[in-house]
């Protein structure tokens, strides 16, 4: 830590370094990045290396940070922790030329958990007034759930984990939650089908499960060895076109529509569940399934027409990728949740575009 901070006010100490050193910066930077400085120089050297050779520090330094934020939750201290906790893990991110699938899956298991405490927070008056804010932040954790288990493949122990999150979730709701939208036949089948996936995959069941007792999801995450794996299967798309510019005003007719052309590359994808989601002004969503499209191994190409209606000015939209997850026989509850037997699942980041339908003259 003392090398690093002098290396800060005195870069010719940078040239010392050896070849291990960038690996250590990530370690100690993500372990105390309150007493370790940001060093460009480092950062450059490791987005310039080879991607895979930081898999394993990565890898370690995310678990040791995860084991860090359980024991903060196990004092009591869950949401101040789950907050720093994404912090330290957006640190990490900053020393990749890319974001690993390591780091995407950390960041969000600590962001399901962070809502669920803070759902938890909620008083029953509050809750009782604000039924629809209440229910809309549920929906929004049934689309992260439904997103880790889409997007992080690559073992059952990955899979297991996210039904453990589920399995969690719906007993969270029957517990805490005033409005009672979860029952027990609910939790009981659920349960059923975590057993029955154990013992298809010869995997050990949670003790608590097993037992049918309240299942501490913190204890459970906290007695594993690691939570992220350098195996992880990441699904996901990269928008090539187009690129996000809301300098430049695209104006047509209202009576017609703006054809957007959607290039993409993706990795680990099924090519029949893509669709194209559209944000309107407004926070409106459209989901776009176009007849025509193509999709070759790891490259997706579509077309999507947007507009239809006259703005008196110009708004920005943003245009992503999405896959399509339906819910099964057993999530049944987590379905109603939602609203719905399917839900679309954003699996590239938005390309923010700015048009202008113009009213007929």
């Amino acid at each position: 830590i003392l090398v690093f901070n002098a290396a800060k006010h005195n870069s010719v100490i940078l040239s010392f370094f050896h070849g291990y050193t960038p690996k250590h910066y990530v370690y100690i930077y993500s372990l105390l990045p309150e007493l370790v400085p940001q060093l460009p120089q480092v950062h450059k050297i490791l987005k310039s290396a080879d991607v895979s050779a930081n898999i394993d520090s990565i890898t370690a330094s995310l678990n040791l940070i995860l084991k860090q934020f359980l024991s903060l939750c196990k004092n009591g201290a869950q949401v101040a922790a789950m907050t720093k906790t994404l912090e330290n893990i957006e640190k990490i991110q900053k020393c990749s030329v890319r974001i690993h699938p390591q780091t995407k899956c950390a960041s969000l298991l600590v962001n399901i958990l962070l809502q669920l405490f803070k759902l938890r927070n909620i008083d029953r008056k509050r809750m009782a007034n604000g039924h629809h804010r209440v229910m809309s932040k549920i929906r929004d954790i049934v689309c992260d759930l439904c997103l880790f288990q889409t997007c992080f493949r690559g073992s059952d122990q990955i899979v297991l984990l996210g039904k453990l999150f589920k399995f969690y979730f719906l007993q969270f709701l029957h517990n805490h939650i005033a409005l009672k939208v979860v029952s027990e036949q609910d939790i009981a089948r659920y349960r059923d089908h975590v057993l029955s996936f154990c013992s298809e995959n010869n995997l050990s069941v949670p003790a608590q499960i097993k037992e049918d007792r309240n299942f501490n999801l913190l204890q459970f995450m906290y007695s594993q060895d690691s939570l992220v794996c350098s195996e992880i299967a990441h699904t996901r798309a990269t928008i090539l076109s187009p690129q996000s510019n809301t300098e430049r005003v695209n104006e047509f007719p209202s009576h017609l529509s703006y054809s957007v052309e959607i290039e993409a590359e993706t990795h680990h994808v099924e090519p029949g569940n893509l669709a194209v989601k559209v944000r309107y002004p407004g926070f409106r969503e459209v989901v776009c399934q176009p007849a025509v499209q193509n999709h070759l191994e790891g490259y997706y190409q579509n077309t999507v027409f947007v507009g239809g209606v006259s703005w008196s000015d110009p708004g920005v939209i943003g245009v992503s990728v999405v896959t399509e997850y339906r819910f099964e026989e057993h999530e049944s509850c987590l379905a109603g949740l939602h609203g719905g037997d399917k839900v679309w699942l954003e699996i590239s980041d938005s390309v923010q575009l700015k048009i202008h339908p113009r009213p007929p003259k």
